[in-house]
């Protein structure tokens, strides 16, 4: 136990370092992830923060544009101006409404307006000539491309030499609106103002901006007003349309992203010298536990050397390993399997052996080595049937029967135990298992612990296995070398089931000692019955029951109950099924193959006698019905009366006849014959004959209607059958003038 826990703590102790290994490498993986996930998430932040700045600054300089546009067009002294008024008024006005402008928007540093007539300027100050103006050269420039429409880049700004020049951008506009020649009217804005609410929208703590103009100016920041140092990598770049700007924004070095980053690679580092100092300590461990395997391998081999074996090349040490103990394995599994079989096999011997009373000296051997029985003591055997096996089959699959029949076995063993039983029982058909019981005193009550242990199991069963059971029980041995006698005992039992089973489980010494042989007696009896139901005689009923009563006392065996019964239900079949069509449906139809399948279904003679009581009784009252609504007599004086005053109707026959009267076309072929000695055929030829023979006496009609009148579609027929009668055609009896013959 000790060299155990050594063992198993070098292995524990050598597994240590992998996971170490793992555990870091989970770490590393998730700073690399967590820094990954900041990344992209400040750069969303930052796009949207750069977009927001951008939206911002257009929207800005956009409306200061639309207002000085605005005010442009709406205000009448600017054309006036441009036109060449010299009015105080409209100059001043132009004066004024610029110096609105200014006032009332803070991105607008100035605005002025030149007049291309004179080169006259008016500024929110006052009025100037283009020489003496300070922004004189951007006129010029603007002047050479008109049609301009964006913003400058940046550039300096100032209304006299003499003042201090502004950052602004600027945009110019052909007056009057749209594509006036006049003049041109110039907006400048303030790039202070423009940096003052950019600052207001960043913090350059953590983030910084960079814009430049399209000519790759500088327009924001103009001078490194915070103190710090802007560098750090770009996350976003927009460009303004509008505007011709490109912003650029990210984090500055310093700050959290760079610390994620340095935290991660720190633990790179980290991994990769645990990973090498778990690869040595692997290696050095691996070689001190070596040691035991390698003495494994030298006992194998030094095994293999002895069996004969030694000659096998084996790629390592583990592959060896693996032989050995899958060897080991195999033949572990196989000894198991051969020792389970053998027992099997032994166990069905003996059971086949004690039930055919075919013992030899080793069966008592046997059966006390395998202690399913006691020596000495009671013993008896229980033979169970599933009854409607076809069904059972059609029910469930293969593997389902199996379950079932598992279940069965277990169940019976299991109440037979409850009730102080020992004993096994074995599958001898598909639909029959036998089982041996035994008590170890001799116990009388045996028999009643049988019983009740059968009535239990055939209850259970049919309430939650859902199929129904047969039980036999055998005569009570007292030696074990009598059990074949039992068994023979049980089958014997169950071939009476019908007359001595109690719920469909039998005793064999339930059998009456002495039986009368013979079925003579029966079908006589079968015979009065059948004559009294079709005389419509009650006494038929008493019949019957005296039947029954005599199958249960004289015990005959159940086969030759169901073939008694089938021949019964033959003998009704031929004495009323040519009776009428209607009871001829319920001697043949549905419901008779339906009766003879629940009789023989039926677990006692009581449920026997019942099905087929209320079967002849709703037959019996059909078949009185149709009696008491017409005689014989009366019927086969109406069907006679009935053929002369339509026998020259086409369509008669005997199917016409028997669904117009209720009744078989056989059962009326059969009157007809039994009143007057003729056929139903031959009594409608003869009346048709001599009525064509007075038509052919005592008229000119032709052959053909004729033919017609007496019931034939063609004279071909007609003159056939003519002359079969007759003996001469149609044609020469009229020549003839033969006198017509008169109706019997």
């Amino acid at each position: 136990m000790l060299k155990l826990n050594n063992w198993y703590f070098r292995l524990l102790v050598s597994y240590f370092p992998i996971l170490v290994l793992t555990v870091s490498m989970i770490i590393f993986l998730s700073f690399i992830a967590l820094n990954e996930i900041s990344r992209s998430e400040t750069a969303k932040a930052d796009n949207i923060t750069t977009g927001y700045v951008v939206e911002s600054v257009e929207r800005a300089i956009r409306g200061a544009e639309f207002n000085t546009m605005n005010e442009a067009s709406k205000n009448k002294s600017y054309a006036a101006f441009l036109n060449g008024s010299s009015e105080t008024s409209d100059t001043y006005g132009v004066v004024h409404s610029l110096r609105s402008l200014v006032e009332e928007n803070d991105f607008i540093d100035s605005a002025y307006l030149y007049r291309e007539s004179d080169g006259l300027v008016l500024t929110s100050s006052g009025q100037t000539f283009l020489p003496d103006f300070g922004d004189r050269d951007f006129i010029k420039q603007a002047k050479k491309n008109l049609d301009y429409q964006g913003w400058s880049a940046s550039r300096e700004y100032r209304e006299f030499d003499i003042l201090k020049p502004v950052r602004v951008i600027t945009m110019h506009k052909r007056t009057p609106f749209p594509f006036g020649k006049e003049g041109i009217l110039v907006i400048n804005i303030d790039l202070y103002v423009v940096e003052q609410l950019i600052n207001s929208m960043t913090s350059h703590q953590v983030s910084f901006m960079r814009i430049t103009d399209g000519e790759n100016k500088p327009v924001y920041p103009i001078n490194n007003s915070f103190g710090e140092s802007e560098e750090g990598s770009v996350l976003t770049t927009v460009t303004s349309d509008s505007l011709g700007w490109t912003f650029e924004s990210g984090i500055q070095d310093g700050h959290l992203l760079g610390w994620v980053s340095v935290v991660s690679y720190a633990w790179v580092i980290m991994a990769v010298l645990t990973f090498v100092a778990a690869i040595v300590y692997i290696i050095w461990v691996t070689r001190r536990n070596y040691k035991p395997i390698r003495l494994m391998m030298n006992r194998i081999q030094a095994l293999q050397l002895r069996s004969g074996d030694g000659g096998a090349v084996l790629a390592d040490d583990l592959t060896m390993i693996d032989r050995a103990l899958e060897n080991l394995i195999v033949q572990s599994l196989d000894h198991e399997k051969n020792q389970r079989e053998s027992m099997l096999l032994q166990r069905r011997q003996l059971f086949n052996e004690l039930i055919s009373g075919e013992q030899n000296g080793q069966t008592k051997e046997r059966l006390q080595k395998l202690a399913l029985l006691p020596v000495a003591g009671r013993y008896a055997v229980m033979v169970v049937k599933l009854n409607r096996y076809d069904e059972f089959q059609s029910e469930n699959t293969l593997n389902e029967q199996n379950v079932l029949k598992f279940a069965l076995g277990n169940v019976m063993q299991e109440l037979a135990h409850n009730e102080g039983l020992q004993g096994w029982g074995e599958w001898l058909a598909p639909n029959l298992i036998t089982f041996v019981f035994a008590v170890s005193n001799d116990d009388s009550r045996m028999l009643d612990q049988l019983q009740a242990s059968a009535v239990v199991a055939r209850q259970w069963v049919g309430e939650h296995l859902r199929f129904n059971l047969s039980i036999g029980i055998g005569s009570i041995a007292n030696e074990w070398s009598r059990i074949g006698q039992s068994y023979r005992d049980a089958l014997n039992g169950m071939e009476y089931q019908l007359c001595i089973g109690k719920d469909a489980i039998t005793f064999s010494g339930d059998i009456p000692k002495e039986r009368q042989h013979g079925t003579f007696n029966y079908i006589q009896m079968c015979t009065d019955c059948l004559q009294e139901f079709r005389a419509t005689n009650e006494s038929w009923r008493n019949t019957l029951e005296q039947l029954f009563k005599r199958l249960g006392t004289e015990a005959i065996k159940d086969e030759d109950t169901h073939s008694l019964m089938q021949l019964f239900m033959q003998m009704l079949s031929r004495e009323l099924k040519d009776l009428s069509e209607a009871l001829n449906e319920c001697l043949e139809g549905e419901r008779t193959a339906a009766l003879l399948a629940k009789l023989k279904t039926a677990s006692t003679l009581l449920e026997m006698k019942e099905l087929l009581l209320e079967y002849l009784t709703d037959l019996y009252d059909a078949y009185v019905a149709m009696s008491e609504t017409k005689s014989y007599k009366t019927m086969i004086t109406d069907m006679k009366a009935y053929i002369q005053e339509n026998f020259a109707d086409p369509d008669l026959s005997l199917n016409h006849l028997s669904d117009r009267f209720q009744i078989s076309g056989k059962y009326a072929s059969y009157l007809f014959k039994l009143e007057y000695d003729m056929k139903f055929v031959d009594f409608l030829v003869q009346l048709r004959m001599q009525q064509a023979e007075r038509l052919l006496v005592n008229t000119d009609e032709t052959i053909q209607g004729i033919a017609l009148q007496v019931g034939y579609a063609n004279s071909i027929t007609f003159g056939r059958v003519f002359k079969r009668v007759t003996g001469v055609t149609p044609g020469e009896f009229r020549k003839l003038k033969m006198r017509p013959s008169a109706l019997n």
